[in-house]
């Protein structure tokens, strides 16, 4: 078992399984979501055996998940490692790491709560990468095929059909915008001349500032070869997320200027923080988003959530 450091985090890491070079590392960040059954669908997959699976831990502090994890990679058909850091570092101090120990010139980022749709899942990445003229981000994109919605998770669930369920034809028209990491193979060029920006402090929009930044300098080609995301929130948890990436949102904005501030949602938080009265917009928006599944149109709950949204950020953009 080896130690290293990262931005003064201690990563505990140790392998599985047989030593070979792999033709795809596959990366996966988590914190405090268990990855075994990502792990346990990834082993069943063709050509499993031909790429490295690394998780790492960011921070969780949690021994029996580690033991879970542990578990599982000990059944998966080719090399594995648990990374498992001392604190808790961030979603793209995590990715980071997870680069750095890669070795694969062709790296699968994928989040511990999605599930791969197709057997060929992996075989379709590494005949992509056999085919690549160049370095590329390849983004396989987003389903909710496999994921159990419920009334508690139904306007999640709503939310991502309406903005991330895409086919790529339809992202491939702004191929920087629908970059989702949550399922993306890059070329290690990539990802060592663009690193993720640990500037983006907890959650959201720190994959849109990377996939744009991308886009700048190299090819992005989307395909559909698709991953369910089985982690949808409860409605109460999905405000908490939004609000508190509003510092995200408005780094963002700083940042490319040119392309967020044509979307719907910048545009509704602009003209939000100019009108009196926000913090009741924002209230009676949070009411009708949180309204009861069942009484108020799904429609309308949208609605809600994309104000809130918009109310919330209405205070850091500028």
């Amino acid at each position: 078992m080896t130690d290293t450091r990262l931005n003064s985090a201690e990563i505990d890491s140790c392998s599985f399984g047989p030593s070979t070079e792999p033709v795809i590392d596959i990366c996966v960040p988590t914190f405090r979501d268990d990855p075994s059954r990502l792990i346990r669908d990834l082993s069943k997959l063709d050509q499993a055996a031909d790429c490295r699976l690394t998780i790492y831990d960011d921070g969780s502090g949690d021994t029996n998940l580690t033991e879970r994890i542990r578990s599982a990679l000990s059944a998966y058909p080719g090399p594995s490692r648990l990374m498992t850091a001392s604190q808790n570092m961030g979603r793209s101090a995590g990715r980071n790491a997870l680069i750095e120990a890669a070795t694969a010139d062709w790296i699968l980022l994928i989040d511990a709560d999605m599930a791969p749709d197709a057997a060929s899942f992996l075989s379709g990445y590494i005949e992509t990468t056999a085919a690549a003229e160049g370095p590329e981000l390849v983004c396989g994109g987003f389903s909710l095929a496999q994921a159990k919605s419920n009334r508690a998770t139904a306007l999640h669930a709503a939310q991502s059909r309406t903005s991330e369920v895409v086919d790529a034809k339809i992202r491939t028209e702004n191929p920087g915008r629908y970059v989702f990491t949550s399922n993306i193979l890059a070329h290690r060029e990539i990802l060592e001349t663009i690193a993720f920006d640990d500037g983006f402090v907890g959650w959201g929009w720190e994959d849109v500032d990377w996939g744009l930044r991308v886009a700048e300098r190299f090819p992005v080609r989307h395909i559909d070869n698709t991953a369910t995301h089985l982690g949808l929130d409860a409605d109460a948890v999905l405000l908490s997320k939004y609000s508190r990436s509003a510092g995200n949102f408005a780094r963002l904005a700083a940042r490319h200027p040119s392309v967020m501030h044509q979307t719907p949602l910048y545009k509704m938080a602009r003209m939000i923080s100019g009108l009196p009265g926000r913090g009741l917009i924002r209230s009676a928006a949070k009411a009708l988003a949180l309204s009861a599944p069942g009484f108020t149109p799904i429609r309308a709950r949208l609605f809600g959530l994309k104000l809130y949204r918009a109310a919330v950020y209405a205070e850091t953009i500028q």
